[in-house]
């Protein structure tokens, strides 16, 4: 074999090989080539803890109990190729609730930094669930409601 093909393969074995190791990269710790989106999810039920599921096409977060006044969060590249959708299970005792934490129309609520990270802020409270652009004391008018529970 010539030196110019063993050059080619060894090319060819080095790029392959970075290639893998991108794909096998944690989410997290590659470049984000879309906007970055950070979702933060609060209980602001006096004396309860929610229970909360959240999961995309991709991606299983997990259950988690947050208690009042605390809250989980996550973050993410939103896809650029197709629209990105979180959607959350959340039950306070007898209650329920379904709603997407992230979709289109929270995107389009929110309006995008493009090149910053963007945050998005969900409320949960006795008469149901609120969204934000920013964070804000629980009671303050920013908080737009957008459904009950069930």
């Amino acid at each position: 074999m010539s030196i110019f093909v063993t050059k080619k393969l060894l090319f060819l074995f080095i790029s392959l090989s970075y290639f893998t190791c991108f794909l096998i990269t944690p989410s997290h710790s590659r470049p984000c080539w879309g906007q970055e989106w950070t979702v933060f999810i609060y209980n602001g039920i006096w004396d309860s803890t929610i229970d909360i599921h959240v999961i995309s096409g991709d991606d299983d977060l997990g259950h988690h109990n947050i208690t009042y006044e605390l809250g989980y969060r996550f973050n993410f590249c939103d896809n650029i190729f197709t629209q990105t959708v979180f959607g959350g299970d959340f039950s306070h005792g007898s209650q329920f609730v379904h709603f997407n934490v992230f979709d289109s129309s929270v995107e389009e609520f929110i309006g995008a930094q493009y090149g910053q990270e963007t945050g998005v802020y969900w409320l949960l409270k006795e008469d149901g669930y609120y969204l934000s652009k920013e964070y804000k004391g629980y009671d303050d008018p920013v908080w737009k409601h957008m459904g009950n529970w069930q």
